[in-house]
């Protein structure tokens, strides 16, 4: 059965997932602004903050996998009581 919610959810993370990609592999500058991205590319160079992006987009992309397939934790997991009508 499909979790509207969850294939909402999986949409964002997807869709963040691409931003962070385009950002990572683009000559977009503006989010490299960002304090912790300034300060990895002042310390580590470019090359590092851009990977930094790709791993962001990477992680977006599994959890959005992920939350589409269902996969959650075991203490996420509906219990019989909650699943059933209320009255």
């Amino acid at each position: 059965m499909i979790n509207y919610n969850d294939l909402f959810v999986s949409c964002v993370a997807m869709l963040g997932s691409a931003t962070a990609f385009a950002v990572g592999i683009g000559p977009w500058q503006e989010p490299y602004r960002l304090r912790t991205v300034a300060m990895i590319a002042q310390r580590y160079g470019m090359p590092a903050a851009r990977m930094l992006w790709i791993a962001i987009a990477i992680i977006s992309l599994v959890a959005g996998i992920a939350i589409a397939r269902g996969i959650r934790p075991s203490y996420a997991r509906p219990t019989p009581e909650s699943v059933g009508p209320k009255i």
